[in-house]
């Protein structure tokens, strides 16, 4: 614990020796002694420094830094509390408090005070880089964002800063920025694979799959079982249509680690799209053994039993994937089809328009709802969504070029799982 208040607490305690009796002199006394190892003689001299007046926020700062390096949190954070209560604008009090809190898992207090010194000293460094951490921490990379970027642009040789941007970046869906972050931060710490990893796989997003392929193969020069670089290639594959090697990369990934759902479920689509069904259903299958919540899983064992014309056990399975992620949209709308399929023309409907409400911008499920509605009698209803879908399918085109990322195709949407 010593070592980390240490590093995450950027302090240097400034010892101004006024007389034998000030906090200052008896702080700097315990300084040394922490320096000695004397943690006894240490916690002596705090104690001194404690009662020794003038108390000021600075010094029951320092004190309560102290403390916190001594392993004594409790008292440490009571010293950081009087800091703030003698003054609320002492950003320093504010961070160390935070960090304490942090790390003793009370995260919304932490983040309160993380952001109070944030605000007081906007251009310390530290300040900014541990809150945008927080908030990527807490599930909110679209608010870390901002901090993050401001904690870069204050210094810019910050490993972890350029890290944390570019997951907070990949998180909200700007490959592009995600991909100069991550080169920034492999740029810093070369060593670092989860970084590399990480720039591999938003090259792979971006239409640089050779760039990906290389930065993986690196990680395996020297890592060689590696399965998130493993998984990588195997993605690389499925986006530039390379299925078999794809399939490699995978069955690779699995005989280093045979237990990971994600690998299986990957391998199965590229199987899938060999047309080896089969196959790919056993891998299905064995993904949601090892993990029953995998949704994309049901859905795509759900989409081979549509292929092979078991429409019952698709739809079984489609049903099984919308219960555990009602907002399954591909799911919906795949379910819809087999609805009308079967001839439930009236079941079909609410899982069609589920499937708009939740992703509109897909075309597909306009027109097989234009169909259904076309047949019920409802020309006016079926022009409108006719003319919804046509318009969705031409703006999709104008900007996909890949025919593997263009959402639901007939209820398939067809992704591997992110790693």
């Amino acid at each position: 614990m010593r070592t980390i208040i240490a590093a995450a607490f950027v302090c240097t305690v400034t010892c101004a020796v006024v007389s034998a009796d000030t906090p200052e002199d008896w702080e700097s006394r315990a300084q040394n002694l922490i320096s000695a190892g004397d943690k006894q003689g240490a916690l002596d001299a705090l104690a001194k420094a404690a009662d020794a007046p003038p108390a000021t926020a600075q010094s029951e700062d320092r004190l309560g830094f102290l403390l916190a390096v001594l392993d004594r949190q409790d008292e440490a954070v009571a010293h950081f509390q009087k800091a703030i209560a003698l003054d609320a604008a002492f950003a320093g009090a504010h961070y160390h408090l935070g960090m304490i809190q942090w790390m003793e898992d009370k995260k919304e207090p932490a983040i309160a005070e993380l952001e109070q010194a944030a605000k007081l000293a906007p251009q310390e460094y530290d300040y900014q880089y541990h809150l945008g951490s927080a908030y990527l921490r807490t599930g909110d990379p679209a608010k870390a964002l901002p901090v993050l970027k401001q904690a870069v642009a204050l210094d810019a040789t910050k490993f972890p800063a350029w890290n944390d941007l570019g997951t907070a970046l990949k998180q909200t869906g700007d490959f592009t920025a995600a991909a100069d972050a991550f080169q920034h931060a492999v740029t810093l710490d070369p060593s670092n694979d989860t970084a590399r990893n990480d720039l591999a796989y938003v090259l792979i997003e971006i239409r640089q799959p050779d760039r990906g392929i290389a930065e993986s193969q690196a990680v395996l020069a020297h890592d060689p079982k590696n399965t998130s670089a493993l998984m990588n290639i195997g993605y690389a594959g499925i986006k530039t249509g390379d299925f078999q090697a794809a399939e490699k990369a995978y069955r690779q990934s699995l005989a280093i680690d045979p237990n990971t759902a994600a690998a299986h479920y990957d391998l199965g689509l590229a199987l899938k799209l060999r047309d080896q069904l089969d196959a790919a259903q056993a891998e299905f299958k064995e993904a949601i053994r090892l993990d029953p919540a995998l949704v994309q899983a049901r859905y795509s064992l759900g989409i081979t039993y549509w292929q092979i014309g078991d429409f019952e056990s698709a739809k079984k399975e489609m049903q099984a994937a919308i219960a555990s992620s009602p907002d399954y949209a591909e799911a919906h709308y795949m379910l819809g089809i087999l609805l009308k399929q079967s001839g439930d023309l009236d079941s079909a409907i609410p899982e069609l328009r589920e499937a708009i409400r939740l992703d509109p911008s897909t075309p597909g499920p306009y027109n097989t709802l234009g169909q259904i509605l076309r047949i019920k009698g409802d020309k006016a209803g079926s022009d409108e969504m006719f003319a919804t879908g046509s318009r969705l399918k031409r703006e999709q085109e104008s900007i996909l070029s890949s025919t593997l990322e263009q959402g639901m195709r007939a209820g398939e949407a067809v992704k591997p799982i992110a790693h």
